[in-house]
């Protein structure tokens, strides 16, 4: 990392984190009342809109609203005082107010539609497009009272995720076990930092970093059993009613809007744009996964039966269907020779970090600064700023710890959207890899949590690089969502290669770097099990897109849930499960899900040209990456982006050639992964 003395001063805009409860909602307040007006100013006193006087101060004043609301949902996700959170919340939902108030301005859109275009460049015009077709989406060219139950619902909408998203944060669940002969299996450092009670019994949480090392190391499958069951129940039974008013509220949204369903809705401004492409796309790729994983299961449950001769079925417990499954595990090691237990005496997380830091400065020539900012949400916050030769690109957190009330998964936060002269991108990778009883400097992490990190980084570079656009519809924040998960996907291959991995896995009480033959054998194994978690997601993106392709009168969310699952998965789900309650991507992504797998069709051609140089530190590629798929943000739709960056159009078949590894050879079946079904 580099001297933060050397940062040359840029404005990153005003962040108050310290701010109480109580002087959130004034500046809430303020901010949305102000900005209301000044709208309506600029629209009464603008007959004849130009991009100067009119798109321009528009485009700034929706940016100070949009800086409110990510605000307040960051602190929402992540403040520890339960009081902030909810005045965060409230300033959220307050910015939230404010857009769908916008989105049904009939006077905004027709002076939108007023633009000369002529004679504007490229992104200018697709900034006005998009801005055009959300208006038209939110309802602007609806009569009054249309559009003011539109306003009605989509408030509604946005409370009501708020209140399933704070469930899920708040409501954690945990099993006790009778002192640490329940834990065998674990490694040391996870024994040393649960400690048992004054009563003997230690407590596990659903917490990632209890939950993951139980489910991929613990001997007894009971504790796997019980610590899982509380996982899939998370939130139970609170956020059954509150799904079932949010799909409620949204079908009627989309109906009023004269959609037959939210799913039409939610996914016509995507890459796919028509829920029958989607199904059409998750079908061809559930038909390439179910021999391979159904093969991948029988070899797991084959491992299980040499300890349970009796075992009648792999149970959900035992295998990679969550984390890292535990025969999983024990194949791994026998087969291959990698024991991932092992793997973290060699992944010390700040050896990790700095890891990760050092390959970014020689792929992207980028430097990292270490910062401290006064009046940080929570001490174990670390904050950087990011250079580029003398230019600052923006500043990132990176808040790792879990604790009561935090955000529960891994995700980068956009925090402050970047436009060109005006402010720099700020984001924020919110995650739960680090034990809170275990130093920093001491903690280790799971191999599947570094791969973690990487891909959250792919999101963080993204929004780093595109942050110095022309106008907020330009930013990585307006990117198509099912292109949105590509980058970041990509990058999860620098923490699988060995040459990278190299760099910074070493025993820091031995001093000893991971071995060049572990590395390779952990390549090796890199595809058992592949094509069953990747059917998993399969069956998942079907499941969010069935949610929302109907009317949800009558609809049961488990037992939808539970029968699409079965329909493509090859392992039942436990009759007291609840996975809906503690799915945030219902929330978020509603619909589309599936764009986990669709961008991951599109990374894997990404890859393709650092594979055809056989390195993936080669300098041109990596700069050609950045200079035509991250620093682009949405300037150009996303299909535009990675023809010009591969020369042609994206296909299936690095997909498909990566999903077969380890198989016999299948004939390819080519052609390009088109959007119709």
């Amino acid at each position: 990392m580099s001297d933060p003395e050397t940062l040359v001063t840029a404005h990153l805009g005003e962040f108050p984190w310290s701010l109480s409860a109580a002087d959130l909602r004034a500046r809430a307040v303020r901010v949305v009342a102000e900005t209301e007006h000044e709208v309506a100013e600029l629209l009464r006193t603008q007959p004849e809109p130009t991009i100067e006087h009119f798109l321009t101060p528009l485009d700034r004043l929706l940016l100070r609203v949009r800086d409110l609301g990510s605000h307040g949902s960051f602190l929402f996700a992540v403040h520890p005082d339960e009081a902030v959170r909810t005045a965060a919340r409230e300033a959220s939902e307050a910015a939230d107010r404010f857009f769908n108030h916008f989105r049904v301005n009939g006077d905004a859109y027709r002076a939108l539609q007023r633009l000369d275009l002529t004679d504007v460049d490229g992104p200018t015009r697709y900034a006005v497009e998009k801005m055009l077709r959300d208006l038209r989406r939110g309802g602007a060219e609806k009569d009054a009272t249309v559009r003011a139950h539109l306003v009605e619902l989509n408030n509604e909408i946005d409370r009501v995720s708020n209140q399933y998203n704070g469930n899920v944060a708040q409501l954690e669940r945990s099993v006790e076990v009778d002192g640490p002969r329940e834990l065998v299996g674990l490694p040391t450092d996870y024994l040393s930092s649960h400690p048992s009670g004054p009563d003997g019994k230690i407590r596990i949480t659903t917490r990632y970093p209890d939950f993951n090392p139980v489910m991929a190391y613990a001997d007894r499958a009971e504790l796997r059993r019980r610590l899982l069951s509380e996982f899939m129940n998370r939130a139970f039974p609170e956020n059954i009613a509150v799904l079932d008013r949010l799909l409620a509220q949204r079908y009627e949204l989309a109906t009023t809007l004269g959609y037959s369903d939210y799913a039409e809705y939610a996914i016509e401004d995507k890459m796919m744009a028509r829920p029958e492409a989607v199904r059409a796309f998750l079908e061809r790729v559930a038909t390439g996964l179910r021999a391979p994983a159904h093969a991948d299961i029988e070899r797991v449950f084959a491992r299980k039966r040499r300890d349970e001769p009796s075992a009648a079925r792999l149970e959900l417990w035992d295998s990679s269907f969550f984390s890292e499954g535990y025969y999983d595990g024990k194949l791994r090691t026998e087969e291959y020779g990698v024991d991932t237990k092992k793997l973290r005496a060699y992944l010390p997380y700040r050896a990790v970090r700095d890891g990760l830091f050092s390959l970014c400065e020689e792929l992207f020539g980028i430097r990292f600064h270490r910062v401290a900012p006064e009046g940080l949400w929570h001490p174990t916050v670390e904050a950087y700023d990011v250079t580029l030769g003398d230019e600052r690109l923006g500043r990132f957190f990176l808040d790792l710890v879990p604790r009561p009330g935090k955000y529960g998964h891994a995700a980068c936060f956009g925090i402050r959207d970047g436009i060109e002269g005006v402010q720099l991108p700020q984001s924020a990778l919110v995650c739960n890899f680090l034990d809170p009883a275990t130093p920093a400097d001491t903690a280790r992490m799971q191999y599947s949590d570094v791969v973690t990190f990487f891909h959250e980084f792919g999101h963080l570079l993204h929004a780093l690089f595109s942050g110095h656009g022309p106008w907020l519809y330009t930013t990585m924040s307006f990117v198509e969502w099912d292109f949105v998960e590509a980058p970041s996907q990509l990058f999860e291959e620098w923490a699988r290669d060995p040459a990278t991995l190299a760099r910074f896995a070493r025993d820091p009480d031995t001093g000893e770097g991971i071995p060049a033959d572990v590395l390779e054998r952990l390549r090796a194994s890199a595809a058992m099990g592949r094509s069953v978690r990747w059917l998993r997601q399969v069956a998942l993106a079907a499941i969010s897109l069935e949610l929302y392709d109907r009317s949800p009168a009558g609809l049961d969310t488990t037992a939808t849930f539970r029968e699409v699952y079965d329909r493509y998965f090859l392992s039942p789900l436990e009759p007291e499960y609840h996975p809906t309650t503690a799915w945030g991507h219902l929330t978020g992504y509603s619909a589309f899900y599936y764009t986990y797998v669709w961008s991951l069709v599109i990374a894997r051609d990404l890859l393709s040209p650092f594979l055809e140089r056989g390195t993936l530190t080669d300098p041109e590629i990596a700069a050609r990456y950045v200079r035509e798929i991250l620093v682009p943000g949405s300037t150009r739709p996303a299909t535009e982006l990675v023809r010009t960056y591969l020369g042609r159009e994206f296909d299936f078949r690095a997909f498909e050639a990566w999903s077969r590894e380890g198989l016999p050879p299948i004939p390819p079946r080519g052609g390009p992964p088109s959007a119709s079904p």
